[in-house]
């Protein structure tokens, strides 16, 4: 769950200023709109009488326990009445907690408080806010150019949608390169192109004639592959874009340009999964700590990120090994693939998934277990070998 709300911060100890201050960084909360004014509830009912309320509070209070509720009435004079309102106060108080819960207040913390107290909080309140039906978002992306990142979440989704008979969305980012009409052998009649045309009124009913099938489980919304097409893409319109693919499929599948930009930045901090695909060489080496160093961060501890080495044995002498990746990043490769110049170049060139070319290869093995991986229903979460923030801390240590 990601939140993109506006939260309003009223803190009166640097101690809960600094815990509001370091919210601002993390995953759940980093596509937020965070004001922090300290001054705690006399700030707050000064500040929100003269602007909109946010969609969240949080209030430091030290009003004593006999006049709470009367500078807790302050406060609601000037508040939305649909605000969620998180209290910090000194009352260790089941009985006000307890009455602060009847009378509208979302939580009520005693302080001092830490960030990941809030965050805890946070998380309970809007637990839930996303709906049921939203799909698994698998976020695929190249460290280097060429390395197969487009081939490998392509078939991901194929294996994804025949190992759990569900539909899996892949989406082709990549507006000037993309392969996935190519990879699927499809023949778009409209592309993302035209859905970033019309982001402003995208829903359901309109993205689906957008989408492309193929045998019946997989949704392509392709690329236009052109150069001159002139569309492109933002951390808005990849928003709307997400947010009305998202209830469409089980698994939505994204296939990230190789560009850095602050949308795909904020793609791989937001998706469910991450999956890093790199050749074994230095420079995928050198690039894959890059990554788990800046993306380390905003993941958090709950999002699992995974590598991926491909085309394992196409110079089998100058290959780096596993190991090498593992003592870089502190990360093993989820997977192992073989180059096969054969299968993967029938496939290729038919426009025909790995599983239908040759389904006991040894690449289409590799790439059946990675999609057991992502797909969260399968395999137990390993923070040890998935959590890229804890490798990044590692890693500063």
């Amino acid at each position: 769950m990601i939140l993109r709300i506006p939260i309003g911060g009223f803190p009166l100890s640097q101690e809960t200023q600094s815990a509001m201050e370091a919210l601002t960084g993390d995953r759940l909360l980093f596509r937020c709109n965070f004001e922090i004014h300290p001054g705690g509830l006399n700030t707050a009912v000064s500040v929100l009488a003269e602007r909109a309320t946010p969609s969240l509070l949080i209030v430091e209070v030290d009003a004593p326990r006999d006049v709470f509720f009367e500078h807790l009435e302050m406060l609601a004079n000037v508040c939305d009445p649909t605000t969620k309102v998180i209290l910090i106060g000194q009352h260790n108080d089941i009985d006000l907690f307890q009455e602060l819960l009847k009378n509208g207040v979302s939580d009520y913390l005693v302080g001092p408080v830490n960030a990941e107290r809030l965050r805890d909080s946070i998380s309970r309140i809007y637990q839930g806010m996303e709906a049921d039906s939203d799909g698994r978002v698998i976020a695929f992306s190249g460290l280097a150019g060429g390395v197969g990142s487009s081939v490998i979440a392509h078939n991901t989704a194929n294996e994804l949608a025949d190992l759990y008979d569900c539909r899996a969305v892949v989406i082709d980012l990549d507006v000037c390169f993309g392969t996935a009409a190519l990879n699927f052998n499809v023949q778009p009649r409209q592309t993302i192109a035209e859905a970033l045309s019309q982001i402003g009124r995208l829903d359901d009913n309109l993205l689906d004639q957008f989408l492309m099938l193929f045998e019946e489980k997989v949704a392509i919304l392709a690329s236009p592959a052109s150069l001159t097409i002139g569309a492109q893409i933002t951390q808005e319109s990849f928003d709307a874009l997400l947010r009305a693919v998202r209830p469409m499929g089980d698994f939505i599948i994204l296939d990230l340009p190789h560009v850095w930009t602050p949308w795909v930045s904020d793609a791989l901090a937001a998706a469910d999964e991450v999956v890093l695909v790199a050749r074994p060489d230095l420079t995928n080496l050198r690039n894959a700590k890059n990554m788990v160093e800046f993306i380390g961060p905003k993941r958090g501890v709950e999002a699992p990120t995974r590598l991926v080495l491909n085309q394992v044995g196409v110079s089998k002498r100058a290959d780096l090994t596993e190991k090498d990746f593992m003592e870089a990043v502190a990360m093993s490769p989820a997977v192992s693939i073989p180059y096969d110049a054969e299968v993967f170049g029938r496939a290729l060139n038919n426009g025909e998934m790995l599983s239908k070319v040759a389904k006991k290869s040894k690449a289409t093995v590799a790439i059946g277990d990675l999609a057991k991986q992502v797909s969260a229903r399968d395999v137990a979460e390993d923070s040890e070998t998935k959590s890229i923030f804890s490798i990044f801390k590692k890693s500063k240590s």
